[in-house]
């Protein structure tokens, strides 16, 4: 259901190639990071306004998801999430198979650009404390982000610069990692 763009392997372990530079001058994979493009989920489960909160909720937990964007004819209206559900909906003793909606989701939607770079998506996450964030491209939704996918998104990335490293440390001391046999292929 998730659709991301695969990640190339790591072609040094101190500098990385250009096209993957947020910066024209080199960086270290600290300061590296691809754009929301190639993160975020692109098959999303949306919902209208005037659908019910029912309905909505039992779709957020048929496909494992904590949050919908609602859209009506292809402009963004809001987000229902979890946590929507709960405070407005469950704490606040409404019904609902009754309850629009549109009368419950997060409105005021802060948005990213599906071209912004992902370290300014993680101030965003941190700065707010959301959960979730619509991307939209031209001002139409295009997919969603969400801070567990985002987190699998950079270990991901860590655990295959830290593997490379350990590779190509290992070639440089003249050991095969991968010579779990003992033969030295002609050595």
């Amino acid at each position: 259901m998730v659709r991301r763009q695969p990640l190339e392997p790591m072609l040094d372990p101190v500098r990385l190639p250009d096209r993957l530079l947020l910066h024209k001058q080199p960086r270290t994979i600290e300061a590296v990071m691809a754009s929301t493009r190639e993160l975020m989920v692109t098959e999303m489960t949306t919902a209208t306004s005037d659908e019910t909160v029912a309905e909505v909720a039992t779709r957020m937990s048929t496909n494992k998801i904590g949050a919908v964007l609602v859209v009506d004819q292809g402009v963004l209206r809001g987000l229902l999430s979890e946590r929507d559900v709960m405070q407005r909906v469950v704490a606040g003793g409404r019904d609902p198979r009754a309850t629009r909606v549109g009368d419950v989701a997060t409105r005021d939607v802060v948005v990213v650009d599906v071209n912004a770079p992902l370290k300014s998506v993680l101030q965003l996450f941190r700065e707010k404390r959301f959960r979730h964030l619509p991307v939209v491209e031209a001002g139409k939704p295009v997919g969603i982000l969400s801070t567990r996918d985002f987190l699998a998104f950079l270990v991901e990335g860590l655990e295959r610069f830290i593997d490379d490293s350990r590779y190509k440390s290992s070639l440089a001391g003249d050991v095969d990692p991968y010579d779990h046999i003992g033969g030295s292929y002609g050595r």
